[in-house]
């Protein structure tokens, strides 16, 4: 259901228009027969709590107070980003980017074994308890990871009692660029075997990452692409969100630009909502679900192009479906065409009909994740989904054809009986 007024005026600007464009969905849905409105809203359920549930990430970072966490974050969000030093706030940090989206931060690494300094990172743990952990080591320095066991044990110990859930935990270790690579590589081992054999931390540990954060950012901010030594960047980002919980990847997958995840996501959405419209497109109500199959595609487009980074709009997916040369006219004609066979071969029509709904929703999701999230160029997007949609036309003739010789054959295997 949807959330009060006031709730949907506190929502963030593209959570605001998901919102707006689940209602309106929601609004067609009502005028379907109550069996089929229950299968369709089934469908919709896990894309409202990926996609309009979403929120952003909470980090806690653990490990040596010496790592740079600015410089490892600016590198993965490829723009400069300063931390605030933890020595001057004990609670939760927000960030965001005009567009993609944000994140939390909790610097756990500068808390003392003091009573005190405990109680007030309890205190912060408490009122919100962190997707995921990130244990930072500096690699130019060969500092012993065995002092900063006990904290990181304390952190997990107490999420995991106060809110019975386990948070993952990878650990990261930032060298210079210069290291060579055999070095590099065994220090991560070292991390690896360490994070893996501690029996507070072990069951929490997924895996150790080592990158080389420097990047040298311009005064407007933007990236000096002469001094990008970054290494391995790309890799974390993409475990990074997919180790975050469903409500919190979308964000993060935009703001990190891990293209496999959002494809991932993208593809999710694709599906669920090419199922919506075959169940829609097989009712024997002829152009009654012409507005609902339509809006679910603008729609499904929409949140394609949310997922690739792009700015949510529902005009804009029109007029990127109007690109692609999808001609929507022609599409009506040819269900309506299909469905036309319920009157001679009652049952048949009905399922070919929704196949083309459905394969048609398909090709368009398809071709809107292959251009806003792989970057594929348009026009070879637009002769990807024509191969597709001429290749949907012959196969849905016959479909019709082989019906028609099916029913055929029974009925005279009938008058012979």
């Amino acid at each position: 259901m949807a959330g009060t007024e006031d709730e949907n005026e506190a929502l963030p600007m593209n959570q605001h228009l998901l919102l707006n464009i689940y209602e309106k969905i929601e609004a067609l849905v009502s005028r379907l027969p109550g069996p089929l409105q229950s299968a369709v809203m089934n469908e919709l359920r896990p894309i409202k709590q990926i996609f309009i549930a979403q929120r952003p990430a909470r980090i806690a970072l653990l490990g040596q107070a010496p790592a740079n966490a600015s410089a490892l974050l600016s590198a993965l969000l490829g723009s400069e980003l300063k931390l605030i030093d933890s020595n001057q706030t004990s609670g939760w940090v927000s960030y965001e980017q005009k567009g993609k989206g944000g994140f939390r931060v909790l610097d756990a690494r500068r808390v003392t074994e003091s009573t005190r300094s405990w109680a007030d990172l309890t205190n912060v743990l408490a009122e919100e308890a962190p997707d995921l952990c990130l244990f930072l080591v500096d690699g130019s320095t060969s500092g012993d990871f065995k002092a900063y066991n006990e904290q990181t044990i304390r952190v997990l110990d107490f999420v995991r009692e106060r809110y019975d859930r386990k948070v993952p935990l990878i650990g990261v270790i930032d060298f210079p660029a210069t290291i060579p690579h055999e070095a590099v590589d065994k220090r991560r081992l070292e991390l690896q075997s360490w994070l893996s054999g501690q029996g507070g931390i072990a069951s929490h540990f997924v895996r150790a990452v080592a990158v080389s954060s420097f990047v040298r950012f311009r005064q407007d901010g933007t990236l000096d692409p002469e001094r990008d030594e970054r290494r391995n960047i790309r890799m974390l980002g993409d475990l990074l969100a997919r180790e975050l919980p469903d409500e919190a990847q979308v964000d993060m997958a935009r703001l990190v630009g891990a293209k496999e995840l959002q494809t991932e996501l993208s593809m999710r959405l694709v599906r669920s909502v090419s199922a919506i419209c075959a169940a829609v497109g097989a009712q024997p109500i002829p152009l009654a679900d012409f507005p609902i199959l339509t809006t679910l595609q603008f729609a499904m487009v929409a949140g394609v192009m949310h997922i690739g980074g792009r700015e949510l709009s529902l005009r804009a997916a029109a007029e990127f479906v109007g690109a692609l040369g999808a001609n929507i006219g022609f599409g009506m004609v040819f269900r309506e065409g299909a469905r036309a066979a319920v009157k001679v071969l009652p049952g048949w029509g009905n399922a070919i009909s929704g196949g083309i709904a459905a394969a048609g929703t398909y090709g368009i999701g398809r071709a809107a994740t292959s251009y806003f999230i792989d970057g594929i160029p348009l026009a070879d997007v637009r002769r990807f989904l024509g191969r597709r949609l001429k290749r949907l036309r012959k196969r849905g003739a016959a479909d019709l054809e082989d019906v028609e010789q099916t029913e055929t054959k029974t009925r005279e295997r009938s008058k012979q009986v």
